[in-house]
C-alpha cells in the first residue's frame, strides 16, 4: 500500500470496515469467544491502524497533513496515544465487556469505534518511540497475553456469559500460544540476527 494514493487506501479501508460491522459477520464472529477476541479485535484494530499509516502519507500542506500536526503535539514522544491504545485494547478483552458487545448493540457500536482508534493511534504513536519504549511495550503485549490466557484456562467457572466453558478454555490456550509465538517473533532477530537464508550449491 505505499505506491497507492492515500484516499484509495480510505476507500479499501473503510470496505473492510463495513464487512466487518455487516450484521452476517458481525454475529459469525461474535459467536465464537476466540474468534470475538483474536479475529474481530485484531481486524478492528487493524482498519484503524491502515487509516493512521495513510494519514501519516499524506502531504504536510494539505488539510490532512495540517491537523495530523497538531493532533501529534498532543502525542509528544508517541506516549499518550500507545497508553490510550493499550487501555482501549485491554478493555474489550475483559469478559465484561465482551459480554456486553455481544448482547448490546450501542456496546458494539462503541467496540466497533473505539478499538479502530486504538490501532490509529498505535499507527500514529509507533514511529515516534524510541527503541527502549518499542522494547518495553512488546514486553506487556506478550505479558497481557499470558496474564489473559492463563487467568481464563485457570478459572473455575465461565467468566463469560454468552460463551460455554469450552470456548474460554479454547481462548485461554490461543492466548497462551500466541503470547509464545510474539515472543519468540519479536526477540528473534535481536538474538539471532534474523531469519538464516540458505543458498543453493
Amino acid at each position: 500500500m505505499q505506491h497507492v494514493e492515500p484516499w484509495r487506501c480510505l476507500l479499501w479501508i473503510a470496505s473492510g470496515w463495513l464487512v466487518l460491522a455487516a450484521p452476517a459477520t458481525r454475529s459469525w464472529m461474535e459467536s465464537s469467544m476466540a474468534l470475538h477476541m483474536l479475529v474481530q479485535l485484531p481486524l478492528l484494530a487493524l482498519t484503524g491502524y491502515a487509516v493512521g499509516r495513510a494519514w501519516l502519507r499524506s502531504a504536510p500542506d494539505m488539510a490532512a497533513g495540517r491537523v495530523l500536526k497538531h493532533a501529534q503535539l498532543l502525542n509528544a514522544g508517541g506516549i499518550s496515544g500507545l497508553i490510550a491504545a493499550s487501555f482501549v485494547m485491554v478493555l474489550w478483552m475483559l469478559p465484561r465487556l465482551l459480554d456486553l458487545a455481544r448482547l448490546d448493540t450501542t456496546v458494539d457500536a462503541i467496540k466497533f469505534l473505539s478499538v479502530p482508534a486504538a490501532g490509529l493511534a498505535v499507527a500514529l504513536s509507533w514511529p515516534r518511540l524510541p527503541v527502549i519504549a518499542r522494547a518495553v511495550v512488546h514486553l506487556e503485549v506478550i505479558a497481557t497475553l499470558l496474564r489473559f490466557g492463563w487467568g481464563y484456562l485457570a478459572a473455575d467457572e465461565r467468566l463469560c456469559l454468552a460463551y460455554l466453558a469450552d470456548d474460554q478454555q479454547r481462548t485461554g490456550m490461543l492466548l497462551l500460544w500466541l503470547g509464545a509465538v510474539y515472543a519468540v517473533a519479536v526477540s528473534w532477530r535481536p538474538m539471532f540476527g534474523g531469519v538464516p537464508r540458505f543458498r543453493s550449491a
